[in-house]
């Protein structure tokens, strides 16, 4: 599965230093680590990668990042408070599907959500108005 930079990593990986610019290609391997040049950069599923990198496979990579980012800078955080934005979420069928289900009372967004589809993403960028992406 193939990955983009959508931010630009520089700093140390699990293979060393890295200064990987925006745009560049990353390959995710059967391990769930990001390959940059063949050295191992960081898990897919971790925090680094949410910031830095965007499953890329379907050519649609920079816009999932930009969009992920945005819902998130809209929402001001990671966590429920009470606003129509953040009600608007909590009561959506669609967004549901990406919300951590190890945390009952507030809202962190789970793997899923920053490679889901730009359809859902769009769709849970209208909810809180956050611009949507081109497809």
């Amino acid at each position: 599965m193939t990955y983009t930079t959508i931010k630009r990593y520089r700093r140390k990986g699990i293979g060393g230093e890295f200064n990987i610019p925006w745009g560049t290609p990353l390959e995710k391997r059967d391990d769930g680590i990001l390959y940059h040049d063949g050295k191992p950069v960081c898990v897919a599923r971790s925090y680094a990668s949410h910031e830095h990198f965007a499953r890329d496979d379907d050519g649609n990579g920079a816009a999932r990042g930009k969009l992920s980012h945005a819902i998130i800078k809209k929402l001001g955080g990671y966590h429920r408070e009470t606003t129509p934005k953040w009600e608007a979420v909590w009561s959506d069928e669609t967004a549901e599907k990406y919300r951590r289900k190890d945390h009952q009372d507030y809202w962190l967004w789970d793997d899923a959500f920053y490679n889901a589809p730009l359809d859902d993403l769009n769709h849970i960028a209208g909810l809180v108005g956050a611009k949507e992406a081109k497809n």
